[in-house]
């Protein structure tokens, strides 16, 4: 071929398209954002707010999952104890699940108590409870006559899911975890949090078993444990009052900034639901909450802010505003030596009833090992046995779904197939608008030696979403035409590897589209907001791919639904073009073998479906310890109700070949 090449920047400078994508998202969501404002300006009575917490208490454990119905035993290990001047520190091993061990660290006032108690869940840091900041934290507080207990979060600290006790290594540096672990959870309809928020409830249930522990319970955290405090502030009313710390912001707010978050903090529907940062914190009034900020933070301290702001005026209802502050560190992210310090006089004032007069200082504290509640600091070393999170999922997927992971048998097939189609147009979002496709062809050559006449092409898939492709069209028609959407992994971007390949499928069957969905090849986004250091490559952990498909998460839809949709467009374009075609057909491989099978599931004139490599079901990546993570496979709930197994007996009636998968996966 002499000219004919894949697409240069913006569609060949026809259309601005690398920002289309962070565009629509965020119109999407300014929607969302529109709709929360008027709904919680128009909350001015104690019982608005008390139903409005009820509902976003309800969307919180619905995007969880919902939580574990049965507090097993906890079975609690005190595997050691440092005596220290005024405190000693016991090193507690505890199940908040059968066989799923949390590893924390129990400070104790000098004396015989009750003492008032502080759960500290840890934030982002590998060594978890070990981090100098949180131990300096844990001290402050026991100095002051708190019981505290620090736990580490999965991933962090002695719970690293990935680690390997025959080799002493981690095969994914710690605070990834969240987010590889999180994509298992996504599919199977729930989220990492479900397990972070029960280690917390666990806790609380130790703490008030302890004889030395009064009635009175605190929270505090900073940034991922800032996190885990707000969602326990909405969840457990055991609490008498709380210090997040370096979390509250907004997600209009933070929305602008580009930044990704853990797959923890990806919460499905938070944005379509108007679940955000203040209505943790408003939930808890009139508790005593005290917000702790930092002016230079990553997470903008203009949707603290405004956050604070909403949450003042809902304890102004009660008539409590003086139970609401927001302390600002002129700092950067991180529980400073200020919010440190007023962290504990809050606490001092509302826990004990005496005077916020305490003065921080810079206690020394001990090294990691010292603190290790295990022999070789792992809770995957120490019990040959323990449960992992993936158990855990599938074990959650096993009491939703009977046949999770199995082909069904099927004796109406047209019947299953219809069921199916509905099932899939819900859980991907497709039935979307549908706008005139206002479509182009830019470039177009004849090749006399291939038989084809080669063009670049691109139309609307939905308004002011672009996408595009390279088309070969037959210059003899076959009779029966059938023409083909071709999808790859990269779309246009792949042209030349699979020049040969669309010329033999446009002979055969009279045209061949090689496709860009939205974000791919021709149209693929601009890169976001990703530090390189945090892993930003486009596909890669907190990359552009990761960051804009959690967007879509939390209104309800997923980057993969919207470009099997965009498929199903690339179908109106080719019906449009060559009149006489009564059947289309898909050739798949890699993911795009994954957009061709859900997109032949919800059209059924798509007839003759091929694909290569298809990666594998998403039951796969809920049950497997270890899967080659993909983030343009994230789509909330669909194992069991619509994954491969389950659209592969709808396409039994279809010409349908599976090319370089191991069936056995599939059956």
């Amino acid at each position: 071929m002499a000219t004919m090449d894949q697409f240069s920047q913006n569609l060949d400078g026809y259309y601005d398209v690398e920002n289309q994508l962070p565009r629509y998202l965020r119109e999407r969501a300014g929607e969302y954002f529109a709709a929360e404002r008027d709904r919680k300006g128009s909350i001015d009575s104690i019982e608005e707010h008390e139903r409005h917490t009820e509902q976003m208490r309800e969307a919180f454990l619905d995007s969880l999952g919902g939580l574990p119905e049965q507090r097993t035993a906890l079975d609690v290990d005190v595997t050691g104890t440092e005596e220290r001047e005024g405190y000693t520190i016991e090193k507690i091993v505890y199940e908040s699940l059968p066989g799923f061990h949390v590893t924390g660290n129990l400070y104790r006032p000098e004396g015989h108590g009750p003492f008032p108690a502080v759960l500290f869940p840890c934030g982002h840091s590998p060594s978890a409870k070990a981090s100098p900041v949180y131990q300096r934290a844990c001290i402050d507080l026991v100095r002051n006559g708190f019981v505290t207990l620090v736990i580490d979060p999965i991933g962090q600290g002695e719970r690293v899911q990935s680690y390997d006790p025959e080799t002493d290594e981690r095969r994914r540096q710690s605070i990834r975890e969240h987010t590889y672990l999180g994509q298992s959870c996504l599919v199977a309809g729930a989220n990492l949090a479900r397990y972070f928020v029960w280690d917390m409830v666990r806790a609380l249930d130790y703490l008030e078993s302890r004889d030395d522990v009064g009635d009175r319970l605190g929270v505090a955290g900073n940034s991922g444990g800032g996190m885990q405090t707000g969602f326990l502030m909405l969840i457990d009313d055991r609490l008498d009052a709380a210090v997040p710390c370096c979390f509250v912001t907004s997600r209009e707010e933070y929305m602008k900034t580009g930044q990704a978050q853990d797959g923890e903090q990806i919460l499905h529907r938070a944005i379509e639901r108007g679940l955000n940062y203040d209505d943790f914190l408003a939930s808890f009034a009139p508790k005593p909450t005290l917000i702790g900020a930092a002016q230079s933070d990553f997470l903008c301290i203009e949707g603290t802010r405004k956050s604070f702001d909403r949450v003042e005026r809902i304890y102004e209802l009660y008539d409590r505003s003086e139970n609401v502050e927001l302390a600002v560190a002129d700092r950067t992210h991180g529980l400073s030596a200020p919010l440190r310090e007023a962290m504990v006089n809050w606490f001092r004032e509302h826990l004990r009833s005496v005077d916020p007069t305490f003065e921080t200082s810079d206690p020394p504290v001990e090294n990691e090992e010292s603190l290790w509640c295990t022999d070789r600091g792992q809770v995957h070393a120490a019990y040959p046995d323990e449960t992992h999170v993936v158990d855990l999922v599938e074990a959650y997927v096993d009491e939703q779904y009977d046949d999770a992971g199995r082909r069904p048998a099927v004796d109406n097939h047209d019947a299953y197939a219809e069921s199916l189609r509905e099932t899939v147009i819900d859980r991907l979002g497709l039935e979307r608008s549908r706008p005139a496709l206002h479509s182009r062809r830019i470039e177009t050559e004849v090749e006399e030696n291939s038989g084809v006449r080669w063009e670049s092409v691109f139309f609307y898939a939905e308004p002011d979403v672009l996408v595009s492709g390279i088309l070969a069209v037959a210059l003899d028609a076959p009779e029966t035409p059938v023409p083909t959407i071709v999808l790859s992994n990269r779309g246009t971007d792949e042209f030349d590897e699979l020049e040969g390949r669309l010329a033999a499928s446009a002979r055969e069957r009279g045209a061949a589209l090689l496709f860009d969905p939205r974000g791919v090849g021709g149209v693929r986004a601009r890169d976001v907001n990703t530090p390189q250091e945090n892993g930003g490559e486009y596909l890669d952990y907190h990359g552009t791919e990761y960051k804009l498909g959690s967007d879509a998460i939390m209104m309800g839809e997923s980057l993969f639904g919207m470009r099997v949709f965009d498929v199903l467009r690339a179908r109106k374009y080719l019906d449009e073009r060559f009149t006489a075609a009564e059947e289309f057909g898909l050739d798949g491989r890699g993911v795009g073998a994954l957009h061709a099978l859900y997109a032949a599931a919800a059209e059924p004139q798509f007839r003759v479906i091929h694909t290569e490599e298809l990666p594998y079901s998403f039951y796969h990546i809920a049950t497997t310890r270890e899967f080659d993570i993909d983030f343009r496979l994230r789509v909330h709930g669909v194992v069991g109700e619509c994954d491969v197994p389950q659209v592969l007996p709808a396409l039994e009636n279809r010409d349908l070949s599976l090319e370089g998968s191991d069936s056995d996966r599939f059956a």
